[in-house]
């Protein structure tokens, strides 16, 4: 377990761990089931973040700058992935020539579009939110937002198939075992309503359809998934996840 958490926060993160973790690849397989207590220890560091912020500043610039202080601690990485899928998904292209763009370091329209609409729903979200919530109870929804990219991304992982000819990252995400996954969602789920009550757990629920849908647009446009277009899928679920619980708390 211990050895995965610090895999994952080496990959995932900037965070400076200097520890080398031997047989990466099967480790990283091997541990999925504490992929989304990764997660949450990260939320849980985003989160002491933004109380600090919301000292200094009003709550909704507080979250302003969490979300870019997230991208600093993460580098960026699924927003790259984001980016790169929506270049390459929305470009009207064969499969093949999808690969070759979100291969393609140089960002386009659609990947600088993906970006710019992520970031004005996450930012136009927390000036909604900090209307109705103190800076404690934002702090458990950043906890869990920053849970559920992760979270997100688990539910591709069940019978996962690459696409594309030559190995490449997402290989190291195949052949992973249903219970995993499933000990996964479970961790998440329990601490979605733990945090935020059954208003949460609805937005849990409107990631698993996103990911369905996601999942079978993948398999039909590109026969699999690539690192990228798992990435990419982790900020897609925040989005999701924010909206449905920003809908929830407005009429329930």
């Amino acid at each position: 377990m211990i050895h995965g958490l610090i895999l994952y926060a080496q990959f995932f993160t900037r965070l400076p761990i200097p520890i080398e973790i031997k047989n990466p690849g099967a480790k990283f397989r091997d541990n999925i089931q504490y992929f989304t207590f990764f997660g949450l220890l990260l939320g849980i560091l985003e989160a002491g973040v933004f109380l600090g912020y919301t000292y200094l500043f009003p709550k909704w610039f507080a979250w302003l700058l969490l979300w870019i202080t997230d991208g600093m601690i993460t580098g960026g990485f699924h927003l790259d992935a984001l980016a790169d899928t929506a270049d390459g998904v929305m470009s009207a292209r064969t499969s093949d020539k999808m690969f070759k763009i979100m291969k393609d370091s140089r960002l386009g329209t659609m990947g600088t579009l993906a970006l710019i609409y992520f970031y004005a729903i996450i930012f136009g979200l927390g000036g909604v939110l900090a209307g109705r919530f103190d800076r404690f109870q934002l702090a458990g929804l950043v906890v869990i937002s920053i849970m559920m990219a992760k979270t997100g991304i688990s539910l591709l992982f069940y019978k996962m198939v690459y696409a594309g000819d030559a190995p490449g990252l997402a290989t190291i995400w195949q052949g992973i075992k249903a219970w995993r996954i499933v000990v996964s969602q479970i961790i998440s789920i329990f601490l979605i309503v733990l945090l935020l009550g059954y208003q949460g757990l609805l937005g849990y629920l409107m990631v698993v359809i996103i990911a369905i849908g996601y999942r079978r647009y993948m398999l039909k446009l590109l026969g699999g998934f690539s690192g990228d277009t798992l990435g990419g899928f982790a900020e897609i679920a925040q989005v999701g996840f924010l909206l449905m619980y920003a809908i929830i708390t407005k009429w329930l």
